[in-house]
């Protein structure tokens, strides 16, 4: 289910052949109806307690996708050369939080994300919605097991980097990220990342708290995360 105008439209321009259908109240949008048309995807009017009970009481703004989810990369599919960058999350379980986060880390230039089987969402209407679009853009690949990964991307040359309030380096420090590619690790607000994960980072970073405030909302961690590591890629590849 893919609600909301930002997310349907991305749906449509990246993957019109997995689009089932658009139901929308009311008019589409002019963008909108040419996308559906262009497409050749069906498309009919509904009422607006179909639709609410379509996106599961997330805002969808007069329209929902129905259709095929994105295919999951897999791990031997992340090659250094064309996923240089990547982000991995470690329990990090509220839909809302991963949609926000895959919308920013795709803005970023993130070209993947990990994240486990067991413990992250797999795509209810409150991450398409929020993620509004990234979804359709950002490769994802679930593993069974985190930690397990972390070793075979290290293995492949990827330096894994943490991030933690109990890091040892300042994320925004011009020698915080050592080297590319690179993939950065974030654990849930409040529990950070598992032991057995941590020890298999080359380098554990920390955002500078320099405020009042104590704690960063994950989503919003991530955020300065990402921006650090797409700075740090973009002067080590000037």
């Amino acid at each position: 289910m893919v609600p909301g105008p930002h997310a349907v439209r991305a749906f449509l321009r990246n993957r019109p052949a997995a689009v089932r259908e658009v139901i929308f109240r009311g008019k589409l949008a002019a963008d909108l109806d040419a996308a559906v048309r262009q497409a050749g995807v069906r498309a009919r009017e509904g009422s607006g307690a179909e639709l609410d009970g379509m996106a599961q009481g997330v805002v969808h703004q007069g329209v929902v996708a129905t259709g095929d989810a994105p295919p999951a990369l897999s791990l031997k599919e992340l090659t250094p050369r064309d996923h240089p960058l990547l982000l991995a999350l470690d329990q990090v379980t509220d839909p809302r939080n991963v949609g926000a986060i895959l919308r920013t880390a795709e803005a970023a230039g993130i070209s993947g994300v990990v994240v486990t089987r067991d413990s992250a969402p797999d795509l209810p209407p409150a991450l398409v919605k929020t993620a509004a679009g990234a979804v359709e853009y950002l490769p994802m690949l679930r593993v069974a097991n985190l930690a397990r990964a972390l070793d075979e991307l290290g293995e492949r040359g990827f330096w894994r980097i943490g991030l933690d309030g109990e890091g040892e380096v300042d994320v925004l420090a011009p020698d915080a990220i050592p080297g590319f590619p690179a993939v950065l690790v974030a654990g849930a607000e409040g529990r950070g990342l598992r032991p057995l994960v941590r020890r298999q980072l080359d380098r554990v970073a920390t955002i500078p708290m320099v405020g009042r405030t104590e704690s960063l909302n994950v989503s919003v961690a991530c955020g300065i995360g990402v921006a650090a590591l797409a700075r740090a890629f973009r002067l080590h590849s000037s």
